[in-house]
């Protein structure tokens, strides 16, 4: 087999790459940022397996089961009742408590966390005491490895409950990877805009904590509210803090500059999910429930299946929530149902980004438009990338 999908259409979640029980497929970083699968021919044997468990080529073929399973949706605006954790959450901190449920029942809980380096991969906790590390909004995609999905379901199977915390795209990923349902198993996905770059990421911090050392990263943090968010990081000379809509680096998500190709054309974008429940900032309805939005955090929350249901009821007395429509939560994130335009400058911004990354922030990203003559020269810069110059 030549290839699992066409590459503008991979959502990198792994899940072909580690079902391949020949070791024939590996994942590979690109000159953007992505890692996508590549199937070493000589090893492969043209089962067939790759496609089968591709959540994009088998999205279609779930309809039925994502219809079947949306029969008890819900939606809510929600917060936790913890103060403490919905400080340190990017919304109303709902992960919490769902999280604490499943390891009070000698569960698992997987989801993002920072490595070493500050780019996030998957990350398995068995105590309260860690899911601090779980918890926050963290723009860049996990990094695919042969092993999660693997661990997932050799727990599922032994018996115990699992709680995985992903994109849409991820959590597809892992079900078609699974390829059976499992009572034991819970699901969270996010409303997302889309997948950002390891490489626009590292090459962020390169350029602005040079000869710092990283001691932690927020990108949501509430100390001026939740409506007007901070993006803060520690190191061993500072704290930096700066206004979300004005950092560089989140400004390139915003300009849809650094997301990944197939987050353009993602089929994951609808109300209708295969996951238990859907979390976001609770942009759509925060001002229609005052009564629970103090501007230190609020979810929007859509509960999918019965599962999802019951174990929401479960949680009655740590959350505090109002029901509202989907429509309504959509209004505020159309990231629920809709996928972000690509722009014309994002080719423009990659290209500046490999000869020049200081100028590719400054002058591309700068909430004020470069002068003339700054844009000329970036141009030219981009125009003599091509051509090795």
């Amino acid at each position: 087999m030549k290839k699992v999908l066409e590459k503008s259409s991979c959502c990198g979640c792994g899940s072909c790459y580690t079902a391949c029980t020949h070791n024939a497929i590996s994942m590979h970083l690109d000159i953007e940022g992505f890692e996508y699968p590549i199937i070493n021919q000589k090893a492969c044997v043209d089962c067939g397996l790759c496609q089968s468990v591709c959540p994009v080529l088998q999205y279609e073929n779930r309809k039925d089961i994502r219809e079947k399973n949306n029969e008890a949706q819900i939606g809510f605006a929600a917060r936790n009742k913890n103060y403490k954790q919905r400080l340190v959450s990017s919304s109303g901190s709902i992960f919490p408590p769902i999280a604490e449920w499943i390891l009070d029942n000698n569960g698992l809980v997987v989801g993002a966390a920072y490595d070493d380096d500050f780019n996030v991969v998957h990350r398995f906790i068995e105590s309260k005491d860690e899911l601090y590390a779980l918890q926050g909004s963290k723009y860049l995609q996990c990094k695919a490895d042969n092993e999660t999905f693997k661990h997932i379901r050799k727990e599922l199977k032994d018996g115990r409950k699992v709680l995985y915390s992903g994109l849409a795209c991820q959590v597809e990923g892992l079900k078609s990877f699974l390829r059976k349902d499992y009572d034991n198993l819970y699901t969270i996905d996010l409303i997302c805009m889309g997948i950002p770059s390891y490489v626009v990421w590292q090459k962020y911090l390169a350029v602005f904590f040079e000869g710092e050392k990283i001691k932690s990263i927020n990108f949501k943090e509430k100390s001026i509210g939740w409506d007007t968010f901070t993006f803060r990081v520690d190191t061993d000379k500072r704290i930096f803090k700066e206004r979300g809509m004005h950092n560089l680096y989140l400004r390139s998500m915003f300009l849809s500059w650094n997301m990944r190709p197939s987050c353009f054309k993602c089929p994951f974008k609808n109300a209708k999910r295969i996951s238990d429940f859907t979390l976001a900032d609770a942009w759509g309805v925060s001002h229609s429930t005052p009564d629970i939005n103090d501007n230190k955090g609020l979810s929007s929350v859509i509960v999918h299946s019965k599962k999802g249901l019951e174990l929401w009821n479960i949680l009655n007395d740590k959350i505090d929530s109002i029901q509202v429509s989907i429509d309504e939560i959509s209004a505020g994130n159309s990231n629920l149902i809709a996928n972000k335009p690509q722009t014309g400058d994002r080719k423009l911004f990659f290209e500046t980004l490999n000869v020049n990354s200081k100028e590719a922030f400054l002058n591309l990203c700068s909430i004020r438009k470069a002068p003339l003559m700054q844009r000329i020269k970036n141009k030219l810069i981009a125009i003599m990338s091509r051509f090795g110059a």
